[in-house]
């Protein structure tokens, strides 16, 4: 009689929840302690402006995919922070996020950063290799930037990435998986570098999932003054700003956008004498700000036509008003009760 033993059973590992979750919070600190974390989310976007709400709006939606995403927009118009929001605002928000300014780093050595290298890959290489930031980035998300500066041989090996989800360091025979979410930007028509044979098309379409166009500042004045507003209260709080200051800013021509704007706020501050930041205050920091670049939109001499002038300027929006007029919404509310006007 043979006899046939048969041995079948399960391991059950327990462990106590809270030793899971300091395993999670060392994780955690890990990530924090490289700085690869998105500190902004939608709640610091301002845009009421129909061209900027429309923006929000979608990144929102893009945000709840894993899809890569493209966005398009001149310097200083916001990518990323609005990146940092849609990493936020995603199922990946407590995994990491990773920034490259891809124009920032040499062509000789982005190659490395990107994909790391292994032990002697090249000379002056770490003893014990070194992770890629594609590495780093694994299960949250990666933002390149000015995506249009990266050379054609590299953009092959990126071409694999955003295919199938690999990576090789430099130097090494073996395939590391990773899982992230890709957002790239740029301020340069990628299809007209398509065209001229400087970017790779089929890199172009697997980059181009889903895309935004952000306006430029001269498109949606209207929240000038809420941008103000808000910059100089969490920067500045202790500084007032005169409405005629608001006015002369809205008028301006703002070639470097969201950013060139805050520079003029921060010069604006340091400049003013007081506290309070005056139209002379104004025109002193931003001197290249001639008439002649300027809307021309007549300043008000009343208080009754300044608030006027306000409201239509920002479409009747009350919040919006009161910023650029430098009050409170309820003061605002009760000058329009007094100079009877409706709206």
């Amino acid at each position: 009689m043979n006899c046939q033993a048969f041995l079948s059973g399960s391991i059950v590992n327990i462990q106590l929840v809270n030793e899971i979750q300091s395993l999670e919070g060392d994780i955690r600190k890990q990530i924090y302690d490289k700085g690869l974390v998105a500190k902004l989310t939608f709640d610091d976007m301002v845009g009421t402006a129909p061209a900027m709400a429309s923006v929000i709006r979608t990144a929102r939606k893009y945000s709840q995919t894993n899809s890569n995403i493209l966005l398009i927009g001149e310097s200083g118009t916001g990518k990323e922070v609005l990146a940092q929001s849609i990493h936020n605002a995603s199922s990946r928000s407590l995994c990491p996020f990773v920034a490259v300014n891809c124009a920032a780093i040499p062509d000789t050595l982005l190659e490395s950063e990107l994909f790391g290298y292994v032990t002697g890959a090249f000379t002056g290489a770490r003893k014990n290799g070194k992770a890629g930031l594609f590495e780093l980035a694994h299960t949250g998300t990666i933002f390149l930037d000015e995506i249009g500066e990266i050379p054609l041989p590299l953009q092959a090996k990126l071409l694999r990435v955003l295919q199938e989800r690999e990576i090789m360091r430099v130097g090494g025979d073996s395939v590391i998986h990773v899982d992230i979410r890709i957002i790239a930007a740029t301020n340069k028509n990628l299809e007209s570098l398509v065209r001229s044979n400087q970017f790779r098309e089929d890199l172009f379409y697997r980059l181009d999932v889903l895309r935004i166009n952000i306006p430029p500042l001269n498109q949606h004045r209207e929240d000038i003054p809420l941008l103000i507003s808000r910059y100089m209260n969490r920067n500045f709080p202790g500084i007032t700003t005169g409405p005629e200051v608001i006015q002369f800013l809205c008028r301006a021509d703002w070639t470097g956008n969201i950013r060139h704007l805050f520079n003029i706020c921060e010069r604006m501050a340091v400049l003013c004498s007081n506290g309070h930041i005056d139209l002379e205050c104004a025109r002193l920091a931003f001197p290249e700000c001639h008439p002649s670049q300027t809307a021309s939109v007549p300043a008000a001499s009343t208080e009754d036509s300044q608030i006027m002038e306000a409201l239509s300027s920002c479409r009747f929006n009350k919040g919006q008003a009161a910023a650029m007029l430098g009050m409170s919404r309820s003061t605002l509310w009760r000058k329009m009760k007094e100079y009877h006007i409706e709206g």
